[in-house]
C-alpha cells in the first residue's frame, strides 16, 4: 500500500510527533482531529474519517461501543493503539506511538485491514512474585 493515496484522521490524543510522522512518510492527507476539530465526540470524528475515507488512528478503545451496527459496518478503517499493566503515561510516549505507528505504515505492515490493534502489554512484579509464579509453572510442568 502506497501512503501516498491514504487518508488519515488521527484522533486528538494521537501526539503531535506521530501526525507530523505520518505527513513526512507522504500520507495524502493527514487530519488531526487536535488541530481541526478539537473536541468532538468519538462518533463525529467515526463519521468524519468515514466521510473522507481515512484510516482512523485512535487511542481510545470507548469509540466503537459507542456506535451503532451501521455505523460500523460503513465506516473507516480504525488502528486503535491501547496500554495495559504499565503507566499510560510512558506507553503513550510520542516515542513509543511513533515507533509502532512508524512501523505500521512505513514497512508495509498495514494492508488495508480494516481493525488493527497495536496493544502493548506489560506488568510491574515484585522479584517475589516472578518467582512465585516461575515456580508454580514448574510445578505444574513436573506434574504432566
Amino acid at each position: 500500500m502506497s501512503l501516498q493515496f491514504v487518508r488519515i484522521v488521527a484522533d486528538e490524543n494521537i501526539p503531535k510527533e506521530v501526525v507530523e510522522l505520518l505527513r513526512e512518510l507522504g500520507c495524502k492527507e493527514v487530519y488531526w482531529i487536535a488541530e481541526k476539530k478539537k473536541g468532538i465526540t468519538d462518533p463525529e470524528v467515526w463519521r468524519l474519517a468515514a466521510s473522507k475515507e481515512a484510516i482512523l488512528i485512535t487511542g481510545d478503545l470507548r469509540v466503537v461501543p459507542q456506535l451503532e451496527e451501521r455505523d460500523v459496518l460503513e465506516g473507516p478503517d480504525l488502528v486503535e493503539y491501547s496500554t495495559k499493566g504499565l503507566a499510560k503515561s510512558e506507553l503513550q510516549d510520542p516515542v513509543v506511538m511513533k515507533a509502532l505507528v512508524g512501523w505500521l505504515f512505513q514497512n508495509g505492515h498495514y494492508e488495508g485491514h480494516q481493525h488493527v490493534k497495536l496493544h502493548i502489554e506489560g506488568a510491574v512484579s515484585t522479584r517475589l512474585r516472578i518467582w512465585q509464579r516461575e515456580k508454580l509453572r514448574r510445578k505444574q510442568k513436573t506434574a504432566i
